[in-house]
Order: C-alpha cells, then structure tokens, then sequence
C-alpha cells in the first residue's frame, strides 16, 4: 500500500531567476555540516554551467549563498558529493559537448528556438574552439580537505556518473560506469586507492539475457552493505517509456565479479541508495509520471528483495 512520509520538512537550497539547479549531490563534512552540489545553469543542455557548493550549518534550514567552485567554456553537469573516511569531500562530475549539435542547429530538442542573445554568443564558442559535438566527454573529480572551502585542480577519472563512486569503509573507491575505451565492453568497476589519483579496472557487470544490448544503464548508485558486499542501482532507458525500469547487481568481492544486472519492477528513475543505521537499505527515486513524484522503497534483506509494493512518496508537485 503507497504510503505518504510525514514530519518531513521542506526548504530551498538555492533560487536564482532565471537560472535552475541541476542534478544535486549532497554529503555530510566531519564537523557536521551539510554541504549541496549542483550544476547552476539556464537550460537543460547548453555551455553555461557552472559547479556550485551551498552549505548549512543549521540541519539544512539555511544555506550558504551558491559558491562556484569550477566553471569551464563547456557543460559541467552531474556534480556529486562524497566524504571519504578521514573527512576528505570529493566532488565528481562531467563536462560535455553534446550542446554542440544544438547551437549549429539553432534550436534545442524539443524543437524550442535558442533565443538570439545566446545562440550567438554560443555559435561563437563553437567557432573559435572548432567544436562539433564529437570531441570525448571529460569525467573528473576534485577535492577538498577543509570541508569545501578551498577545492583541488581536477583530476580526470575514468567515468562520468550521476551519482559519482561508491565510498567503502577502508577508504576505496568505487566507480561503475561506461568509460571512453570499454563502451563496448559493458559496463565496467574502476577502483582507486589513493582518494581518486589513479584508477584500474577490477570488474565487469554483465546484463542479463532479457536486457537489450542497446538499453542505456548510467545514472547509477553504489553502497557498500558490509566489508566485500557492493550493491549497485541502475537508471535504464531505450527511448521506450513505458520500459523504463530500475536494474540492479550485486557483488560480493568489492568489485571483482558481480551479478547479471536484472530489472526490479520498479518505474522510475535515477536511484539513490542509503543504508540506514537498523541495516535496511532505503532507495529513493523519481516517479516521472501522472502522479510526478519522489518515492522511496526499502529493502530489509540487504537488496535481495524490496518492498517496492508499499512504496514512500517523499514530495509530489
């Protein structure tokens, strides 16, 4: 039975005009506060976002004004948030050209004008750097030390994912995800043991026999369940939208080898996971559909099986 949450406060992190926040990561610092990312931008798609922190030292009842932490000429997107064992933040994020074929065409994808004050300043960023759309997506990270205020230069990682690598307990990382060389491997485990420096491929997930081989799986999120026990959720897509179901894999020796990826029967997307204090584990996610809304479900079997039946509305517009 759908349940909906109670006692749950909500706020604004960041509002400008004109501008929305895309793709929000969020973390808690060692000295207790909480610290938002997000991609402060205009529109879905095009070359004017930045990567931002806001901060709150009250329990999220008030923020910080929106810090630009990096900026470049393309599309920084996805910016996510982790603290690492010792208190190190590291933030993950992407930047693309794929704006690039829309500025040549004049219009965004629906077909919607790119109003002139913008097409042709983009046009000319296009220009000067000979962009055209096909140069490789950048995926990096940065770090900082003293809870957000001062960041790293980035360093490239071997993925670009929605909600960045898994944090396990000893201080590893672990990134899922398609990189530049494996795309048409699968779907490729990166682990790094010096806080995002270096990477090496440790696994592979394999799809399973139902699956289509040009199904999407990104937008992924990865915790550790217990020391080796990795569970990772996957956002899938084939541009059919009444196919648009959560998958997951599990893997049992930090990374190495995993389970098939096997659909859940649960519409919606992207998932994010938390294990909570009792062991259960609560996936959060959006319901992009008549009701639009945020939903929760919970697994008390460490993922094994979830009782998406009874699932939680968190917000719904």
């Amino acid at each position: 039975m759908p349940l909906t949450a109670g006692n749950i406060e909500h706020g604004v992190v960041a509002a400008r005009p004109d501008q929305m926040y895309g793709w929000p990561g969020i973390t808690r610092t060692a000295d207790n506060e909480i610290l938002v990312s997000a991609s402060e931008r205009i529109y879905h798609v095009a070359p004017q976002g930045r990567t931002v922190v806001m901060r709150s030292a009250d329990a999220g009842r008030t923020w910080s004004l929106p810090q630009e932490i990096y900026n470049s000429e393309q599309d920084d997107r996805d910016a996510s948030l982790q603290t690492m064992p010792d208190g190190t933040i590291i933030l993950t994020s992407f930047s693309t050209t794929d704006w690039v074929p829309y500025i040549l065409s004049g219009t965004f994808i629906e077909g919607t004008p790119i109003p002139e004050r913008w097409l042709s300043q983009w046009q000319a960023l296009c220009e000067r750097q000979g962009l055209t759309g096909e140069q490789p997506q950048r995926d990096w990270l940065m770090r900082t030390e003293d809870g957000g205020r001062t960041w790293s230069h980035p360093i490239d990682t071997p993925t670009g994912q929605h909600a960045g690598p898994g944090v396990l307990a000893d201080g590893r990382l672990i990134y899922v995800g398609l990189g530049p060389v494996e795309k048409r491997a699968g779907i490729c485990a990166w682990e790094s043991t010096d806080k995002g420096d270096t990477w090496e491929k440790v696994g592979e997930i394999p799809r399973s026999k139902e699956t289509p081989e040009e199904m999407g799986m990104d937008e992924n999120h990865l915790v550790e369940i217990s020391p080796g026990h990795l569970l990772v959720l996957f956002r899938t897509g084939t541009g059919d939208w009444d196919n648009q179901f959560l998958h997951q894999s599990h893997s049992y020796d930090a990374g190495r080898t995993w389970s098939e990826a096997e659909r859940l029967p649960v519409w919606g997307y992207p998932p994010h996971l938390t294990v909570l204090s009792s062991g259960a584990i609560l996936c959060t996610y959006g319901h992009r559909n008549v009701p639009l809304t945020v939903r929760a479900m919970l697994s008390y079997d460490e993922g094994q099986t979830w009782d998406y039946e009874n699932f939680i509305t968190l917000y719904e517009l």
